[in-house]
């Protein structure tokens, strides 16, 4: 059964149960995505980080961040990734094109997981990365904050609309 976001719902262990909060996190993220009207998801307004001056860059860096937190995990086990994966914001040709996107985003790290569903937290511990940001993570702490990132985006989308 497919939830559209992932290939295989309710899988075991702590990064089954994360993966399910990310499916659940992207839904909300696309149902207010898809609530947009075109002249809402293209109104350009000014801003100092241009992943923020409309709806779609901000979409687009929501995209983009998905996939980037999978490379970390994929980098980290020896498996194919990309360096540093960036979406055009001109490849999203409306508020439609941002649910297929993440679906793919999600379904690819379903299988940089696959060989880690069922581990214990030691085991998924010793998978070890640094972020671009600083720390050092492992794969349920980059899950984790993946979830916040489309609820931190999906709040920021509301507040946008709001004109907050």
């Amino acid at each position: 059964m497919s939830t559209g976001f992932l290939d295989h719902p309710g899988r075991p262990g702590a990064l089954g149960a994360i993966l399910d909060e990310t499916a659940r996190a992207a839904e909300d993220f696309c149902r207010v995505v898809e609530s947009l009207s075109p002249a809402q998801f293209d109104e350009v307004r000014p801003a100092a980080d241009p992943n923020t001056v409309s709806l779609r860059a901000l979409c687009a860096h929501t995209v983009g961040a998905a996939h980037r937190y999978a490379d970390y995990i994929r980098k980290a086990r020896g498996l194919p990734f990309v360096d540093i994966y960036q979406l055009d914001p001109q490849q999203l040709a409306g508020p439609a094109d941002v649910r297929p996107r993440l679906g793919v985003a999600f379904r690819y790290t379903e299988a940089a997981l696959d060989g880690l569903y069922g581990a214990s937290e030691a085991e998924i511990a010793r998978v070890t990365f640094p972020v671009r940001w600083g720390p050092t993570y492992d794969p349920e702490m980059i899950l984790e904050h993946g979830i916040v990132h489309l609820l931190r985006h999906r709040r920021q989308i509301e507040r946008w609309v709001r004109g907050v």
